[in-house]
């Protein structure tokens, strides 16, 4: 765990989430247990934050509907150290509390890049590679794409990553194109980057199933939030 903890909450709300989870979510010994444990976390890493200049996330860096993080929109900050969320006990114990787990490991995890220089945050609230991180073009050979940057994109926001694939690529990933030792390939047209492998790794192996996350205009969006996986991303199969 990094030295500052980027899931922070007010003391009381910290009280008045144990006291929800222990009644309301859990109940009994063990969710008295729980509870005691989430409001130490909580109570931890508000004592560890170190103030910041905190500014909203933008409402287009909203979590997708699809997400059971979108309960947490318009609760998020952001500074140049990472994300915070302010959220009530109210609004948290609507957020399954394995995805609220997972989204402070997250979390940790991007503060700790900020920290180390492999992540920059942007103006817009979007954790971004730093230039000297990965490849800045195609480093494939495949044939007529070498004169583009890249057909698809990897975004680092506060709920997850996010990953596009233009009408082209998802073709190509959807037909079982770059598996693989060719996986190398495909992360370079997804723009490169820290994640960039773990994603191509990913796709190669979901393939057509991704088939059902692709949008009218032609583009196939997809979100991860936590483990990156074949089988752990989720989209708006309406878009």
């Amino acid at each position: 765990m990094g030295e500052v903890l980027n899931i922070r909450i007010s003391r009381a709300a910290i009280l008045a989430m144990a006291i929800t989870m222990t009644g309301a979510l859990i109940g009994g010994s063990a969710g008295t247990a729980a509870a005691a444990t989430n409001a130490t976390h909580f109570a931890t890493a508000a004592a560890q934050y170190q103030q910041t200049s905190l500014t909203p996330v933008p409402s287009a860096e909203a979590a997708p509907s699809s997400s059971p993080l979108h309960v947490l929109n318009g609760y998020v900050t952001y500074s140049q150290e990472g994300y915070r969320i302010d959220a009530p006990a109210s609004v948290l114990a609507n957020v399954p509390q394995a995805d609220l787990d997972k989204l402070n490991a997250y979390i940790d995890a991007v503060s700790d890049d900020i920290k180390s220089g492999k992540l920059v945050m942007s103006d817009e609230g979007v954790a971004t590679t730093a230039p000297s991180e990965g490849p800045v073009g195609i480093t494939g050979s495949v044939a007529g794409v070498a004169a583009h940057p890249k057909y698809g994109y990897i975004k680092t926001h506060w709920y997850g990553i996010e990953v596009g694939l233009d009408s082209w690529l998802t073709n190509k990933v959807e037909g079982g194109a770059w598996t693989g030792s060719g996986a190398a390939t495909l992360a370079s047209l997804l723009g490169g980057g820290r994640t960039a492998g773990i994603v191509a790794a990913a796709l190669g192996i979901a393939a057509g199933a991704i088939q059902v996350c692709q949008h009218k205009d032609g583009w196939t969006i997809l979100y991860w939030v936590g483990t990156i996986g074949p089988g752990t991303f989720v989209c708006n199969p309406f878009g």
